[in-house]
This record gives C-alpha cells, structure tokens and sequence, in this order.
C-alpha cells in the first residue's frame, strides 16, 4: 500500500490542519482520507481505487464510510457506482471518531460497555474461593 500512497498526488487536494496540508492517515490497511468538497473526495476516493487495483489489491466498499462536517452539504460519493454509507461516527483505530468537537459522551459509553464486558468474561474467576493473590495475578496477565 506505501507504493499504491506515493503514486497518488494528493498534495492540491489536502486539507489545513494547524498549518500542516493533509490528505490522509493511514496505518496498515487502515486510511482516512480528507477533502474540502465532495467532488475532491469523489476524485481521491476512485484514485485511490484504481492504483490499488492495478497493483491487485481492492477497497473494501461495506467498510468504506462517509463523514461531512459542518461546512459541506452531504452529498453520494461512490466507487465503481457503488454508493458510500454516510455515518455520524466510526470506530478507527479502536476509537470511536466524531465530527462535532466536544462531544466525548458516546466514546466514553463506548469504553465503559467494553471495559464491563472484559470484567463479565472473568466474572467466574472473581467471584470465586480462589485466593485474591491469585484473583489479581489473573486480572494482572489480562492487561486489565
């Protein structure tokens, strides 16, 4: 994929971040793409699947998503005339990821369902005649 990124010139179609121009983050296969108006996006989005293509790989269209700020009207974007989802938030990197800026409530749910769920899979183990030495050292190892 680093080969696919630098064949792409994304460089006139990048957004101002603190004085820096940026156009995408990415890690692994992992990509978040930016644009200013939907005809940008539209243009990166089918670069970027054609020079993945020629190098046999493909964009998994049911995960690709579609966010809009404030500043753009919503619009469809599709690849291959295959239209995008258009979401509120999504979960990229394992953090759940929203356009409006001070709103953590749902990221902060997010993490206290999963944080409840890892403590239900050992609820066998807690509530138990186990010795707590050994309860902690199970709670230790998990990464808890």
């Amino acid at each position: 994929m680093e080969d696919d990124f630098k064949a792409l010139d994304w460089t006139a179609r990048s957004v101002n971040v603190n004085g820096e121009r940026i156009s995408h983050l990415r890690f692994a296969e992992d990509v978040v793409i930016f644009a200013v108006t939907l005809e940008e996006l539209s243009g990166m989005l089918n670069d970027l699947d054609g020079s993945s293509r020629r190098v046999g790989l493909g964009m998994n269209l049911d995960k690709t998503k579609v966010m809009f700020n404030e500043h753009v009207v919503p619009g469809l974007i599709s690849v291959d005339d295959i239209p995008l989802e258009v979401v509120q938030d999504y979960v990229y990197l394992g953090q759940s990821t929203q356009l409006c800026r001070h709103n953590f409530e749902r990221e902060a749910d997010r993490r206290i369902r999963l944080g409840w769920a890892a403590f239900g899979r050992f609820r066998q183990v807690f509530t138990s005649a186990i010795p707590q030495c050994l309860k902690t050292k199970v709670f230790e190892h998990c990464g808890m």
